[in-house]
């Protein structure tokens, strides 16, 4: 189950739900240890593929393409420019770009029905204040936050 906290935005005053997360992350040996126990890969074996992956999408993104991982969605790169745009097109040079972020679209899957449906994404998803389970909601994170036992240390994105 996933969780949110409530709170308050500064720039309307009014409340709203923000995801939070609560324990540790979940690190690459806990998943390779469960995608072990799913199929025929060993652990080690399936840590080496996944070690391979980041090098190959970042290789692959380089070349200026998407990459489709079918059942996970896809990943390309995304720039972030400085300042407020220039006036001309001549004076955009790869230079305005100050940032390279890599973006993700998870999978989808239209049902014959039209709806909607992304693999990441649980088919009953049940959402719980985590007040109501006794956390302290400052105590916990926000997914862009890397943690610690004790609670948040700092966004991992910068």
């Amino acid at each position: 189950m996933p969780f949110f906290k409530k709170e308050q935005k500064a720039i309307n005053d009014k409340w709203y739900p923000r995801t939070v997360t609560v324990g540790r992350t979940v690190e690459m040996d806990e998943v390779c240890e469960r995608i072990a126990e799913m199929s025929t890969a060993s652990e080690a074996d399936t840590k080496a593929v996944m070690t391979a992956l980041g090098k190959v999408l970042g290789s692959l993104m380089n070349t200026g393409r998407t990459v489709h991982i079918e059942g996970l969605g896809y990943f390309y790169y995304g720039c972030v420019a400085e300042g407020n745009g220039k006036d001309n097109p001549e004076e955009v040079t790869a230079d305005c770009i100050t940032a390279t972020r890599v973006r993700f679209l998870p999978e989808r899957n239209v049902q014959q029905n039209g709806a909607v449906t992304h693999n990441l994404v649980g088919k009953d998803v049940f959402w719980v204040d985590v007040e109501t389970m006794g956390a302290n909601p400052d105590k916990v994170a926000s997914p862009d936050d890397e943690q610690d036992d004790e609670g948040v240390t700092e966004n991992p994105l910068g």
